[in-house]
């Protein structure tokens, strides 16, 4: 319900402040299980792409924002959830997976951080993992400007991928990293799409 608010108020919000652009919308209308990966430039990401895509989406979080009892109450309100970054989370990837397996639509920011500059840097290898082994479909999407008052913002939304039709359906490392490497590159291809 907080999420549908949250969303009903925030298009108004993004379009008055960001005159958003997309690129490749008919791929948000994805049905079933899926797994969103983006870059991150602004803590706006989260709103801008949830006013883009009309399904709740699932963020998984680094646990840094949910350790102020306000925040943790929003962000649980909203149905998002903490991951303990670079220590193999466990609890947080067994989430992902009953969230896709209930035919969930799942966000993720795969570098782990916020990156300012708009460069893809080096995911982190968790994302692939997640998506091999649920077999869900990637939408990649790439979120293009700087989030200033009144100058427009741009999102381009990429056809959705299976990584096992570009890399094979085993999980050992290089199979991950194979896959990493594709999404890496997935998201590169779409920065340099030009509007």
């Amino acid at each position: 319900m907080i999420y549908k608010i949250l969303r009903l108020i925030g298009k108004p919000v993004m379009f008055l402040l960001f005159f958003p652009k997309v690129i490749g919308k008919k791929n948000t209308k994805i049905k079933g299980k899926a797994i969103i990966v983006s870059n991150h430039l602004s803590m706006w990401d989260p709103l801008f792409i949830a006013v883009v895509f009309r399904r709740q989406i699932f963020w998984m979080g680094k646990i840094e924002l949910f350790k102020n009892k306000l925040a943790r109450a929003f962000f649980f309100a909203v149905k998002a959830f903490p991951v303990r970054r670079g220590e193999g989370d466990l609890p947080a990837i067994r989430h992902a997976f009953r969230l896709l397996r209930d035919g969930k639509l799942f966000g993720i920011f795969p570098e782990g951080r916020r990156i300012k500059s708009g460069e893809i840097e080096k995911f982190e290898p968790g994302t692939s993992m997640i998506a091999l082994k649920t077999d869900a479909p990637i939408i990649p999407l790439y979120i293009k400007g700087r989030y200033k008052l009144f100058r427009r913002m741009k999102m381009i939304v990429g056809e959705p991928v299976r990584l096992s039709d570009y890399v094979g359906s085993k999980t050992d490392p290089a199979t991950v990293e194979a896959a990493t490497k594709f999404l890496e590159d997935k998201l590169k291809s779409l920065k340099n799409t030009t509007f």
